[in-house]
């Protein structure tokens, strides 16, 4: 595959990955204090969110032959920079509470 026309979907997956990824932190974390075994769904989440990650990575190495490390790091990339998007945006959500109060 042509190596151009794959780095714009390596980017989309990388944010798509990013969103499941901590979305589904959050949503374990929401869920904790209500959980009827709190370690197995701790566990839980977070085999199930790293298996998701590998997947989407190899997949990203297997499509991209040529310049693999290079869509490995655009799809990094793009995973870190929605991490530090959504610890932006809980921050600003939670400064906004506490000065509520």
């Amino acid at each position: 595959m042509n190596s151009l026309f794959f780095l714009p979907i390596t980017l989309v997956l990388g944010i798509l990955l990013g969103n499941v990824y901590f979305r589904g932190l959050w949503m374990t974390v929401q869920k904790l204090p209500t959980a009827q075994n709190p370690i197995l769904l701790t566990l839980g989440s977070f085999f199930g969110r790293l298996a998701i990650a590998i997947t989407v990575f190899a997949l990203v190495l297997a499509i991209a032959q040529e310049s693999a490390v290079w869509h490995l790091l655009v799809c990094l990339g793009a995973f870190i920079w929605v991490r530090n998007h959504t610890i932006e945006k809980l921050q600003q959500k939670w400064s906004r509470r506490l000065n509520a109060h």
